[in-house]
């Protein structure tokens, strides 16, 4: 009922009690009273009348569901594909072109580091060898005697000279035939695991020719690759996670060499991590879902329903419930999803936020929170 129905009654009695007062020479304290109670009424009746205005005004504010935001740790993730290398890797090939005589390993087993792997055929470097070292300890005894003789100056200095540069000379071939004979011993170069041999025995060993591969175990090394604007937040030592095709087991390995350049086709930067592998269930060529973290270890933010959002034309908008009503704040997204959004700037700790009714809402319209989300 509008306001100045309901006073018009009061006004009237106030109105009957004047001209009643009116005509008379003096007032008695009886009528100061009822001039004082006529008061209270006409107040009373508009206070009722200020009440009973302002309930459409609160009847009228939009209802609308809020969220009060905290700040929290900031944990963003990025999944690319990548792939299991081993750690470290040989392809054993033989240095001399000799047949094989011997091989030391099991296919597929585990060889320590300096293991014998194969033997070749060394008669024929055995024999030139043991002539040179004939003929190198009759050089010896040569030098020997001549150098007495050249102290009591019985021979010449060039004959000692002479017979010192041919020692010399057989002592370097006596060491080229050692090396000759080292080749036909092929040794592991590191522990690790061997794969399935190339060659049997009594094969020919030609020079080049691969011969078994052998693959470092107890540590591999993943391999993947991250967008340029990364670049600053991947280091060296930085934890990764990643998990294989086969199972849903969460592997953990540590940045140990980044690509100092970001290749051009693609802006990626090409990085390595070192995961401990001593079970033997990585093997190298596997396919992996790798997961590392794109902001500081100190950053935080805080987290919205998508259905929060409103966006414009320079970027993202919420609605900030100030004094009863709603104000548009504009904020900034550190990531989002079908569901949530990270907003990393805009939002202080303890803000109330809008995340219904967003599109009945304008700035400053009065809202009534009927619903806190979590």
């Amino acid at each position: 009922m509008p306001a100045y129905i309901q006073i018009a009654p009061c006004w009237s009695r106030v109105s009957y009690f004047i001209l009643k007062t009116k005509n008379m020479k003096s007032l008695t304290l009886t009528n100061y009273l009822g001039v004082f109670l006529v008061g209270a009424a006409v107040a009373a009746c508009t206070t009722k009348a200020n009440t009973n205005e302002s309930t459409p005004m609160a009847a009228s504010r939009l209802p609308v569901d809020v969220r009060v935001v905290r700040a929290t740790p900031l944990v963003q993730e990025e999944t690319v594909v990548g792939s299991v290398l081993a750690n470290r890797e040989v392809v054993i090939m033989s240095e001399v072109s000799k047949k094989i005589v011997a091989i030391s390993f099991k296919d597929g087993g585990h060889v320590s580091a300096g293991q014998l792997l194969y033997k070749l055929d060394d008669a024929e470097v055995m024999a030139r060898l043991k002539q040179a070292q004939a003929e190198f300890s009759l050089a010896k005894l040569t030098e020997n005697r001549l150098a007495e003789l050249l102290k009591s100056e019985a021979v010449r200095q060039e004959e000692y000279d002479v017979a010192f540069t041919r020692l010399q000379s057989l002592q370097a071939t006596v060491d080229l035939f050692n090396a000759e004979l080292s080749k036909t011993s092929i040794h592991a170069p590191f522990a690790g695991t061997v794969g399935i041999t190339k060659a049997q025995v009594g094969a020919l060993a030609s020079m080049g020719l691969p011969l078994v591969t052998l693959q470092e175990s107890g540590n591999v090394k993943i391999q993947f690759s991250v967008p340029e604007k990364y670049a600053a937040i991947v280091k060296q030592g930085k934890q990764i996670s990643f998990k294989t095709s086969f199972a849903e087991t969460v592997f953990k390995a540590k940045i140990s060499a980044i690509e100092p350049g970001i290749d051009l086709l693609n802006r990626n930067i090409l990085v390595h991590a070192i995961a401990l592998n001593p079970n033997g269930v990585l093997k190298a060529g596997m396919s992996v879902r790798v997961s590392y973290a794109v902001t500081d270890e100190d950053a935080k933010g805080i987290s919205l329903p998508t259905e929060a959002l409103i966006p414009g034309s320079n970027g993202y908008s919420v609605f900030v419930v100030r004094n009863g009503a709603a104000s548009m704040t504009p904020v900034t997204l550190g990531n989002r999803n079908d569901r949530e959004a990270l907003i990393s700037s805009g939002l202080h700790d303890g803000d109330t936020v809008m995340v219904s009714n967003i599109l009945r809402s304008g700035n400053g319209t009065p809202v009534q929170a009927v619903s806190y989300k979590q």
